[in-house]
């Protein structure tokens, strides 16, 4: 059986530390193949200087010229859109269906596996690999492995050393002129001076169309466009009452990004990140994308913004004390445009001229409708509810 390496990663640029983790690992598994597969748009990460796709396949094929095992897989950059692992592996299965795949895997992005999109189907495709680094240990690998083999998946941890390189630490001399030769094979120092891949920024993408990439890949056309609505309407209400419009534009952007998202794989990353449900949210299902999605917005795509991540965590329940960006993010929830549930026109109105008082409508509604349904109405919900009537008398 042919054993196949699949590297995915945006190597921009690619580096020694890649090469030689792909190298090494390839020896090490006695692998036929190592496929590097830059990513078009990452599904975990957000990199507002993203050079060219055709800049950074380019450069990984210059680099892997010298290894007789490497080549290099324009899949992912031709497909456009959120590269999405499980998506690339069905792919290679279907091209090589007599192979044996191995992935590989950085040791921070390993730490996170359980959480990837279809991360089961991952799990029966692909052989795990990693190694560890600077500040992920063997130790920590090999106990996360093993949690994820209680999941039926197969991981690999090699004890291999890789120099730390900075990917961004490379962009930034080579943006200042400055020799990159350490870092980079003399193929792709050359490359990157003669297009000046970061210096010329016109090739750099938007961070809003990354956000809007990841969240398109990670839910239903029905849910993406409500994601669309509610970011232009936090957009406006921020506009209005004196907010943050990006932060708004945002969090109503990412404010779903794992509504779609199966429950276990919602509980697995609370779980990865020591996050604890009350006893409320441990019975209500439809509560978990909230808190799974602050988290994930936190540690995996790296916005680190409290107000932000208060107004995801909080845009279900509400809470007391709620921020202006909460209030904003709650209530274009409740008015963006594709909403249509009986009263939303009355609740749009009193949006736009008086954000306390929608607020307690608001509130009060989803009591009501939670009671009127049999279900548990959760304690910060009914804190919000009363928190605003107060902060309404005292004005």
């Amino acid at each position: 059986m042919k054993k196949i390496g699949v590297f995915g990663g945006t190597f921009d640029p690619i580096h020694n530390g890649h090469l030689i983790l792909a190298d090494e690992l390839g020896k090490r598994l006695a692998l036929d193949l190592v496929i590097l597969m830059p990513t078009f748009v990452p599904p975990h990460k957000i990199k507002p200087d993203l050079a060219s796709a055709v800049d950074r396949v380019a450069m990984c094929r210059l680099a892997c010229e010298p290894y007789e095992r490497m080549t290099v897989s324009e899949w992912e950059v031709n497909r456009r859109g959120v590269s999405f692992t499980v998506l690339t592996l069905e792919a290679l299965q279907g091209r090589y269906p007599d192979a044996q795949l191995y992935l590989f895997v950085g040791a921070d992005m390993f730490l996170t596996l359980g959480t990837w999109y279809r991360f089961a189907d991952i799990a029966k495709m692909a052989v795990l690999c990693t190694v560890p680094r600077d500040d992920v240990t063997m130790e920590q690998l090999q106990a996360y492995a093993a949690q994820l083999e209680e999941q039926g998946a197969r991981c690999r941890v090699e004890n291999i050393q890789t120099p730390r390189i900075s990917s961004t630490d490379i962009r930034a001399r080579a943006a200042a002129g400055e020799s990159i030769t350490q870092w980079v094979p003399p193929a792709v120092e050359q490359y990157i001076a003669q297009h000046e891949v970061y210096t010329a920024h016109k090739h750099y993408r938007n961070v809003y169309e990354q956000y809007i990439d990841i969240i398109r890949g990670r839910l239903t056309p029905k849910r993406f466009r409500h994601s669309l609505a509610v970011a232009d309407k936090a957009r406006e209400l921020a506009q209005r009452y004196g907010a943050d419009a990006e932060k708004a534009y945002t969090a109503g952007l990412l404010h779903d990004i794992l509504k779609d998202t199966a429950g276990d794989s919602q509980l697995q990353i609370l779980q990865d990140f020591d996050i604890l449900l009350d006893d409320v949210e441990k019975n209500s299902p439809k509560l978990w994308h909230a808190r799974a999605g602050a988290v994930f917005i936190e540690h995996i795509l790296g916005i680190h913004d409290e107000d932000i991540l208060n107004a995801v965590r909080y845009h279900t329940t509400g809470r007391a004390g709620m921020s202006l960006l909460e209030m904003i993010l709650y209530l274009a929830d409740f008015t963006s445009a594709d909403r249509d549930y009986p009263d939303v026109d009355v609740l749009r109105e009193l949006t736009d001229r008086d954000l306390l008082k929608a607020m307690e409508y608001a509130a009060a509604y989803t009591i009501e409708d939670l009671q009127a349904s049999g279900l548990t109405v959760h304690p910060d919900t009914t804190a919000c509810y009363d928190d605003i009537l107060e902060r309404l008398e005292r004005e």
